[in-house]
């Protein structure tokens, strides 16, 4: 009965059916780890974000700079996710996570510089 119901809820969409690959797990977790490593970085003031709308949000408060950078990934991984089907949508899924692929890795290369260098 359940999964009868969750099937109902996303009927409204035409052919809709949520899945989520593998690919859009690691997306979440290296968005996640981009969030937690910028915020890092801000608090100790070693470096400032440059994007206007999330540098207002982390101004406003680190809590809402997590929250508005998580929902937006998530929000836009969701429609991905509905059309999975589409093959732009699998390759925009695979191009996000290896967009934060390399954008973690900076983060960690940016990580032992300052270890090296001894932080602040």
């Amino acid at each position: 009965m359940a999964a009868t119901t969750q099937a109902s809820r996303w009927s409204g969409i035409e052919g809709a059916s949520f899945h989520i690959t593998p690919a859009a797990v690691l997306l979440l977790v290296l968005n996640l780890l981009d969030g937690l490593f910028t915020l890092t970085f801000l608090q100790l003031e070693v470096a400032e974000e440059l994007n206007p709308l999330m540098r207002v949000a982390y101004e406003h408060s680190p809590l809402a700079f997590m929250a508005i950078k998580v929902t937006i990934v998530s929000l836009g991984l969701t429609l991905l996710c509905l059309h999975r089907s589409m093959r732009l949508s699998q390759r925009a899924i695979q191009a996000g996570a290896a967009l934060y692929v390399v954008i973690d890795v900076y983060h960690l290369a940016f990580l032992a510089h300052m270890c090296h260098r001894g932080i602040g």
